[in-house]
């Protein structure tokens, strides 16, 4: 395998990352620190976390970021063992990436200009109607006034004409008003909707389709502090594949992807209910706040998720096994939520020690009479991309 020598602004750019040169990639004449390869990494990361409204372009920037690391088939490239990473594709696809981001982001401050635009302009509507249907009253009230000294007849004739044409007139002004508000209101409403929409892809992983991590960091705290406050039980569980880098290393990213998205799904079906929280923290981490649960039931919860993975099949010839371990942590009263996480996580690496594919409860002053961990011997299998 050998890499040819790279020149120009990206050697420059090598160079200067490159503090430690002890800590250092080499092929052939080619030296690329590795401090570079992962800032490349995490640029390309960072991307994909912001595009997570967009699937396709989040796949594919964390494909490039495989390629970058791990010398993965670039995106759309052929070869399926390239020997060098293919710098010039990369340098093409963040332009486009940016440029199209760029263009959606105008496109939606285009849209909101249009929505403001239309405000603008309804209410600017409304006030030349409602001086025109001014100016109409008053001259209604200028002929009733005029009126006053004529005979009794006369003057009742001309009051009764001026209330009809000022109902008139208010009526027409009422349902002007009423249609205006009509308008805004629906055009609000899509607006609303839009931005929700936004909002909630925002807070989508884009590969497994729960949670991302930036929904966990803001849901702990205010899980903790309801446990505070209202004296309700809340559980934390955190979930991690078991050698999964193996699944990576014998079968591919592929496959790999594949048990992510299977786990997430099972993660979804054991804690259904629209209180919890599923997330996935990153790699091959998830994590599940389960609000108004006892470590009991958090246990029974979480070891139903073990044997769930267990029994997933099909079962055949090219299959990944896999299972998952679980730390389990029930918050304590005025308990950071820092401290939280680091107990359940204590407890998952407890479990993963112990042997794997169980759950370990962290330690509490008040520990339930439940057992220290579930155990099982069968993976779930699923089939690798021949």
């Amino acid at each position: 395998m050998s890499f040819h020598p790279v020149e120009g602004p990206d050697a420059v750019a090598l160079e200067r990352i490159a503090e430690e040169p002890a800590v250092e990639e080499r092929i052939g004449d080619e030296r690329i620190p590795h401090a570079a390869l992962d800032a490349v990494a995490a640029i390309l990361r960072a991307l994909a976390e912001a595009a997570a409204g967009e699937p396709d372009a989040a796949g594919r920037l964390e494909a490039w970021t495989r390629h970058v690391l791990v010398l993965e088939p670039a995106p759309g490239s052929a070869d399926p063992a390239p020997c060098e990473r293919d710098w010039p594709g990369l340098g093409r696809e963040v332009v486009t990436h940016v440029r199209s981001d760029s263009e959606s982001v105008s496109k939606s401050i285009g849209d909101l200009r249009d929505a403001v635009w239309l405000v603008i302009e309804r209410l600017s509507q409304a006030i030349v109607s409602d001086a025109v249907s001014d100016a109409s009253a008053n001259t209604e009230l200028e002929t009733l006034r005029a009126a006053i000294d004529r005979p009794a007849e006369e003057l009742k004739a001309t009051a009764l004409a001026t209330v009809a044409r000022l109902s008139a007139i208010l009526d027409e002004k009422h349902s002007r008003q009423s249609q205006l508000a009509r308008e805004l209101g629906e055009r609000v409403d899509a607006l609303s909707d839009q931005l929700a929409d936004t909002r909630r892809e925002a807070d989508i992983d884009p590969l497994t389709r729960v949670c991302n991590r930036g929904v966990f960091q803001r849901e702990l705290p205010r899980a903790a502090q309801k446990r505070t406050l209202l004296d309700e039980p809340a559980c934390l569980i955190l979930i991690d594949i078991d050698q999964f880098k193996q699944i990576n290393d014998g079968h591919g990213h592929k496959a790999g992807d594949e048990v992510l998205e299977v786990i997430a799904g099972a993660l979804v079906r054991c804690f259904p209910r629209r209180s919890d929280v599923v997330a996935r923290l990153g790699g091959d981490e998830f994590a599940v706040i389960a609000p108004a649960t006892t470590s009991l039931d958090g246990y029974r919860l979480a070891t139903r998720l073990l044997d769930s993975v267990r029994e997933l099949g099909p079962e055949g010839a090219g299959a990944v096994s896999f299972t998952v371990s679980a730390g389990l942590a029930e918050a304590l009263r005025g308990e950071d939520p820092d401290a939280w996480f680091a107990r359940a996580d204590r407890a998952l690496y407890e479990a993963k020690a112990e042997g794997r594919d169980r759950v370990f409860i962290a330690a509490r002053d008040e520990q339930p009479d439940i057992p220290a961990r579930s155990t099982g011997s069968r993976s779930r299998q699923i089939e690798t991309p021949r």
